[in-house]
């Protein structure tokens, strides 16, 4: 076997110019797919953590909903202050457990005197909002919320929606809503700040208020869900089974993929795109291999017949190219993982932002992220792939009558 694979090896550097050439159509093949498979790793990865970062959490404990969905009046279904105390005192008890946020989600119409809109308004707890999600949350204009009396009555508003308000931080606007008894009530608050998300539909109707002073305006004392961020995303599931566990059956928990359906579609999509991706360069090499064995085959002939005569078995000397399609992938493929992981480093030093995608108004910043499992697979399957296409290429030898071939010029 050694002594086959020297052989081989040598035949490669004998034939330089053409191995060049081989191996440079693997290691340009080998790049495209690290460098794409790289992208969507990025990709997956910011599209999980800004959903889960942005406000939505690992998991949501919420009260139990009717079977039917239907609720007839806002937090209907709320948890208790008794029922909030309880959990959050659990939770903090909890090792993997990070953060935990209250959260008040109701809706009503906001006004500036002439003009009404409508908003999706969340109460929420300045100080652990900022902790939890402040990273993720953008200011365009003014400052965020406040705790305490000082920004008890301050709202933050989206871009969008102070736009077509025509107001500023500091100037005031009035909210009307229905409370938990179906009557009417208002209130006059200051804007403190105007919300950034990146996204015109939300930036639209996205409003945030102190939890107290939406538990004043909607008058009760409930709250929608308790937000909960864990120590790592990877032990998520593993989290949540447990603490789903603990909580009992009085409340439910759902999970970050539950509360964003989209994620699993954009990953579906994503991983298509690979497969097929994958296959059309695995075509490329598999058809650039094959032709470049069956050239070095008809230019062979002499050496080729030389060793069948001498006894050697069709199968030994198809096994000789077969090792020598095996280096040339190999040599392609470590050119091409080095080209990538180098050109990973230079793309996310350089800072290259790209075009908003549709339905967004900010740019997303270029990054990659290099796995090291799916690049060793990557890697390892392309000079397989060589090889395979120079051990079912070679077959032609044994149509090679050897008697035609050394008398041949």
């Amino acid at each position: 076997m050694t002594q086959w694979l020297v052989l081989a090896h040598r035949n490669v550097l004998r034939n330089g110019r053409r191995s060049l050439l081989l191996g440079g159509t693997i290691a340009i093949g080998t790049l495209a797919l690290l460098l794409f498979a790289a992208y969507i790793a990025a990709s997956l990865d910011g599209l999980r953590e800004s959903t889960i970062r942005g406000g939505l959490g690992h998991a949501q404990v919420s009260a139990l909903p009717p079977a039917d969905g239907y609720v007839e009046q806002q937090l209907q279904y709320g948890l208790d202050g008794a029922e909030r105390s309880r959990i959050e005192t659990l939770l903090a008890k909890m090792d993997g457990v990070r953060r935990v946020a209250p959260r008040l989600q109701f809706s009503g119409l906001v006004s500036n005197g002439p003009r009404t809109l409508t908003f999706e308004a969340q109460g929420v707890d300045p100080v652990r909002e900022l902790q939890a999600f402040g990273t993720f949350q953008l200011l365009a204009q003014g400052a965020p919320l406040r705790a305490g009396d000082e920004g008890r009555y301050q709202v933050l508003v989206g871009r969008e929606m102070a736009r077509r308000l025509g107001v500023r931080p500091g100037q005031s606007l009035t909210l009307m809503t229905t409370t938990v008894q179906g009557s009417v009530n208002a209130m006059d608050v200051e804007v403190a700040g105007l919300l950034a998300t990146g996204i015109p539909e939300r930036d639209l109707y996205a409003l945030q208020i102190p939890i107290e002073t939406a538990q004043e305006l909607l008058r009760t004392r409930k709250i929608s869900h308790l937000s909960v961020l864990y120590q790592d995303t990877a032990i998520a599931d593993a989290q949540s089974a447990a603490i789903a566990q603990a909580i009992g059956g009085k409340v439910r928990l759902q999970r970050w993929q539950e509360l964003a359906p989209l994620y699993p579609q954009v990953m579906a999509l994503f991983r298509n795109q690979f497969i097929v991706f994958g296959a059309i360069i695995g075509l490329i090499v598999f058809l650039g291999v094959a032709a470049m064995t069956l050239a070095t085959i008809y230019e062979r002939g002499k050496e080729i017949g030389t060793l069948r005569a001498m006894g050697i078995p069709q199968a030994m000397v198809r096994r000789l190219f077969m090792f020598e399609g095996l280096l040339q992938g190999a040599f392609g493929a470590l050119a091409g993982g080095t080209a990538a992981w180098l050109a990973t480093l230079a793309i996310n030093a350089a800072a290259i932002e790209l075009a908003p995608p549709p339905g967004r108004n900010v740019g997303v910043p270029l990054h990659l992220l290099w796995l090291f499992q799916p690049s060793l697979v990557i890697v390892l399957v392309l000079p397989l792939l060589a090889m395979a296409a120079a051990w079912l290429t070679s077959r032609r030898i044994g149509r090679m009558p050897v008697k035609a071939i050394l008398t041949s010029n």
